[in-house]
């Protein structure tokens, strides 16, 4: 099982790339929730075409439908302390809650018990520690003294239903505006389709994973530019959402490179402001203001083509650029595993990865080692500061 209980990963070259409809977006407001009614009533689909028009979103119809398929059930609770017993820790070291108020029990799943535990009392690390030494007893003793002795503090629990049985995933400020992730696509998509019609153009999903509570889609347009040298660039862009982390809803820049054997690599700015972030307190106003930076789009593929144009003149890495991205990766305290570390420790001990491979092949390789959607991201970053670095380097000798 992977980190989420219902997942799936979809890779563009294999599924198909049928577009959907817009009509078909509105499968993706739900009722009975106040701000997706807000979104609705501000981004209202009649406003960018005939509902019957397809997306300019190439494979936006699977998406869609896979996306439905894994949507779970979900309630979101809003409770005080006073109106929250802490029952046990189950056999799977996670708390058990009984929401009195609602009658409903529900057990801990993911990271809840040491988040939940962490956001009320700063306790994680004693959490860890009585999960890893027997001590539930004194961690649920402890937990409910704790809630006596501040009974008004307030936290929205997010719940998941799962074989008619719920399950609290997450645990956020009540301040959190849901921003979840049918409504992240419905305003990534919309915005999308409404700037391909604006500049006579299609983007193409490359990538996406998609759980019950968080999904990561990548976006390429459709014609690459062709840099003689190196290969096909894909200018596009990174949607990601989580449903149960403070973290934002974001698009931001990428790019691909692609060789003629097949090998190719994402990059990600690092540290370069993204098309959009949206806060989980921000309000619908705003969204719409920070949709409108997908305008830049144009700017950022003017920038990265000259990237790639300083890369093709040196597309090699040399010996010390090659010992500092693993170095990057090992000293990396919390973006790589230990396992992912250990398999990048391994590739580098049997020098896999030598100057003598175009950077394409060599990003390709590393790329291949990880399957975990965060850390990709984290490795897409770090070959981006590499390209950079490059470029900067090259900027040097010319003076």
């Amino acid at each position: 099982m992977g980190k989420h209980l219902h997942e799936t990963f979809l890779n563009g070259k294999t599924f198909s790339d049928s577009p959907g409809k817009l009509l078909d977006l509105k499968y993706l407001i739900k009722q009975e929730r106040d701000l997706d009614d807000e979104i609705l009533k501000e981004f209202p689909l009649e406003d960018y075409g005939d509902l019957n028009n397809f997306l300019r979103v190439l494979g936006s119809k699977e998406l869609i439908e896979q996306f439905l398929k894994i949507d779970n059930r979900k309630l979101d609770i809003k409770e005080k302390l006073e109106n929250v017993f802490i029952d046990k820790v189950s056999s799977n070291n996670q708390l058990v809650l009984l929401f009195t108020k609602d009658s409903l029990n529900a057990l801990g799943v993911y990271r809840f018990t040491y988040e939940y535990l962490d956001m009320a009392f700063q306790m994680g690390k004693f959490t860890y520690y009585c999960l890893e030494n027997d001590l539930e007893q004194l961690l649920v003793e402890t937990t409910r003294k704790l809630c006596k002795l501040q009974p008004l503090k307030e936290f929205q629990y997010r719940l998941i239903e799962e074989n008619e049985e719920w399950l609290i995933r997450g645990v956020t400020s009540i301040r959190y505006n849901n921003y979840d992730n049918h409504l992240a696509m419905y305003l990534t998509l919309l915005a999308l389709h409404n700037h391909a019609q604006a500049t006579n153009q299609w983007y193409t999903i490359e990538k996406a994973y998609i759980s019950d509570s968080e999904i990561v889609i990548m976006f390429d347009t459709l014609s690459p530019a062709k840099i003689v040298g190196v290969g096909n660039l894909y200018v596009g862009l990174i949607l990601t959402n989580n449903e149960i982390k403070e973290k934002v809803f974001s698009l931001e820049y990428r790019f691909r490179l692609e060789d003629e054997d097949g090998n190719e690599f994402g990059a990600i700015p690092e540290g370069e402001e993204p098309i959009f972030t949206i806060r989980h307190d921000s309000g619908v106003k705003s969204v719409k203001d920070k949709l409108k930076q997908l305008k830049n789009l144009e700017e950022f593929k003017d920038r990265i083509v000259e990237l790639v144009l300083a890369i093709s003149h040196s597309p090699y890495l040399s010996e010390d650029r090659i010992f500092d991205i693993f170095k990057k990766i090992k000293l990396s305290r919390t973006k790589y595993s230990p396992e992912t570390k250990q398999a990048f420790k391994n590739l580098q001990e049997e020098q896999l990865i030598d100057n003598s491979l175009h950077i394409i092949k060599a990003f390709n390789r590393l790329t291949e080692i990880v399957t975990d959607v965060e850390e990709k991201i984290h490795l897409e970053r770090l070959f981006f500061e590499v390209c950079m670095d490059i470029k900067k380097e090259k900027s040097r000798k010319k003076r």
